[in-house]
């Protein structure tokens, strides 16, 4: 008798762990849908959802969508380990539940990393949306490692669901679930010296952003803060952890004017570049797109 043959698994697995997004998962797993790239699973995992979501998420008709669920509100960090230990491809993408990927996504980054062995995790460029579907902006980051980890105490400009990386690579670096937030600069941060970070010079993702509440930014950024400390101070950089205080102390400062003023929906424009004519073209292009996918599954 020959050996069994073991049924490969999809070359890429997504992670998408989400909690009440029953007004936006489906233009988010509509955009998963039409990739031109196929060899993908996608991990719905739902954390304890109290709205329509885990409804949704079982409606889709497509065996590559495997929904995960257990009743429990475990936490973002917590599920995107789980979705990383249940994951069967070779690398493994982030993706909110609010967020639309560009249908050529997944090939982008695949490429990307497949050309650039020496890169453990690419990102990408991102197109700015709000809650009312208005396109606020372009957010572009830099390609290199090098400019990446210029400034290791400010943070790591890569978007958080624009990762994708070898899946071996999380699973040697696990979310910290200590970390209600900013979990994904705590991991950049735990990683920088030994693992090299890119972004893909293409806009890939659409991401959504609004103005949080001032004690919900500061308690991104105080999380931000412990995951970096605790970071460079394990790794003997005790230099860059007295950076990464007075940076985020600067940060917070800034976070506080803004509000008094009030100047926050500045703030949050001066983050990203001006969208063209061409990307304005672009988001509605996959709007449409994700509407009618989206509509096709009804």
């Amino acid at each position: 008798m020959g050996e069994a043959t073991l049924e490969r698994g999809p070359l890429i697995s997504i992670g998408m762990p989400v909690f009440n997004a029953a007004g936006s998962l489906r233009a988010a797993v509509s955009s998963i849908l039409q990739q031109d790239f196929a060899d993908w699973e996608l991990l719905l995992i739902d954390d304890g959802s109290t709205d329509d979501t885990l409804e949704l998420a079982r409606s889709f008709d497509d065996a590559r969508i495997r929904v995960l669920a257990d009743g429990k509100n475990r936490g973002l960090a917590a599920r995107l380990n789980e979705a990383v230990v249940q994951s069967r491809g070779e690398f493994f993408a982030r993706m909110d539940g609010d967020d639309i990927a560009f249908p050529d996504r997944l090939s982008a980054q695949l490429a990307y990393l497949r050309a650039h062995p020496e890169v453990d995790l690419a990102g990408g460029w991102a197109l700015v949306f709000d809650s009312s579907l208005g396109l606020r902006g372009k957010r572009t980051t830099p390609e290199s490692h090098e400019a990446i980890c210029a400034a290791p105490w400010s943070g790591f400009p890569i978007l958080h669901p624009a990762y994708m990386a070898r899946t071996d690579w999380f699973r040697r670096h696990p979310y910290d679930e200590h970390l209600p937030k900013a979990q994904d600069q705590a991991l950049l941060a735990a990683g920088c010296t030994g693992s090299r970070y890119a972004n893909v010079q293409q806009v890939v993702l659409a991401y959504r952003e609004d103005a949080p509440s001032l004690a919900k930014l500061w308690a991104s950024r105080r999380c931000m803060l412990r995951g970096l400390l605790r970071a460079y101070l394990s790794q003997g950089h005790p230099g860059w952890a007295v950076r990464a205080v007075a940076a985020q102390g600067v940060r917070m400062l800034a976070d506080l004017v803004a509000t008094l003023l009030p100047l926050r929906r500045t703030q949050l424009k001066m983050r990203s570049g001006e969208a063209s004519p061409a990307d304005q073209q672009n988001w509605q292009q996959l709007l449409d797109s994700v509407d009618t996918v989206g509509r096709s599954h009804d």
